[in-house]
């Protein structure tokens, strides 16, 4: 089976190796070594002024909503995962949706769609980088841009801790608000600055992290080796590339039902792609018609990108959807 993404996973011994530092301390969660050496290690990597590690990327995008004071309603793009719209129905805030040639009101949730720097921007704004893990404009990552960024460690990403998620942010106001957020509100064992949750990272996870971190830019080349076949194959000479930036492969067909086919074709190979982003949130949140990102929606297949995917492979899945231009 090749899926649309596959987890790299580091050389066993690497992550045995921080296995027994966990099991000689049992300290498995709470705050522990491995966690603030990833925070670390992330901040360093990205340039970045405050990393706040938690749970899952779900986790980030709660607490930088709650960081923000955003409690009535906030500005999304229906082109866009689940999450991004239906965080904040779960917790009670109103999503207003923006066409693709709509302006952002604030507060606003702008997300760098398959690790594409977006160009929008709003006078409050959490960047949703969870695609953007190796964006880099120059030497400077894409993460630090907004009041808050948060990332995805999810498995189908390029780096992943297993599940987690991060928040990036250069105000160390909002940062050690989130700190205190993310467990409980504690302030000390026996104080508390406010209300909190449950969304710390664990050893087992920032373990992965820090195994991963050390090959992620062998993996990046990879990931644009794989991307430039594809480019070289399905697209014209004159599209604009972004194989340096993406950490999904979008391919945009000229209507559904050629998408419909290659979909089709590909999966009696036992090949499964994903349609990232269908259906528009819109559409299952409520709100008004977006016919840009709807047409959008109904053209776009992610096709398989991952470390281990084979030369051919990558040959076999370009035939295929050749075959259903």
């Amino acid at each position: 089976m090749i899926n649309v993404s596959r987890p790299y996973l580091p050389p066993l011994r690497e992550y045995n190796k921080y296995l027994k530092k966990i099991w000689k301390s049992h300290w498995l969660t709470n705050g522990g070594e491995l966690v603030k050496k990833l925070e670390e290690k992330l901040k360093e990597y990205w340039g970045a002024k405050n990393v706040v590690c938690v749970n899952n990327g779900t986790s980030a995008l709660m607490l930088a909503i709650k960081a923000l004071d955003i409690k009535k309603e906030v500005y999304v793009s229906p082109f866009g995962f689940v999450t991004t719209a239906g965080v904040p129905v779960w917790m009670g805030i109103k999503p207003k949706f923006v066409d693709l040639d709509e302006e952002y009101g604030s507060p606003a949730i702008i997300t760098h769609n398959y690790g594409i720097p977006s160009q929008r921007f709003a006078d409050t704004v959490i960047y949703d980088a969870s695609h953007a893990f190796t964006t880099k404009i120059g030497d400077y990552s894409i993460v630090n841009e907004g009041d808050i960024s948060i990332v995805s460690f999810h498995a189908v990403k390029i780096f992943h801790t297993i599940e987690g998620g991060a928040i990036v942010t250069k105000s160390d106001k909002l940062a050690d608000k989130i700190r205190w957020m993310r467990n409980h509100g504690y302030k000390t064992n026996y104080s508390f600055n406010g209300a909190g949750i449950n969304c710390k990272m664990n050893e087992f996870q920032a373990a992965m992290g820090l195994c991963n971190l050390k090959t992620i830019d062998k993996v990046r080349q990879r990931y644009t080796e794989i991307i430039n076949k594809y480019d070289e194959a399905l697209c014209d000479d004159e599209e604009e590339l972004a194989s340096d930036y993406f950490t999904y492969y979008p391919f945009f067909f000229e209507n559904e039902r050629k998408l419909l086919k290659a979909i089709s074709l590909l999966e009696k190979e036992n090949i499964y792609p994903r349609r990232y982003f269908y259906p528009p949130l819109n559409t299952v949140f409520g709100g008004k018609k977006c016919p840009l990102a709807e047409n959008l929606s109904k053209k776009v297949l992610c096709l398989p990108l991952y470390y281990e995917l084979k030369d051919k492979e990558i040959d076999k899945i370009i035939k295929i959807v050749q075959a259903a231009l």
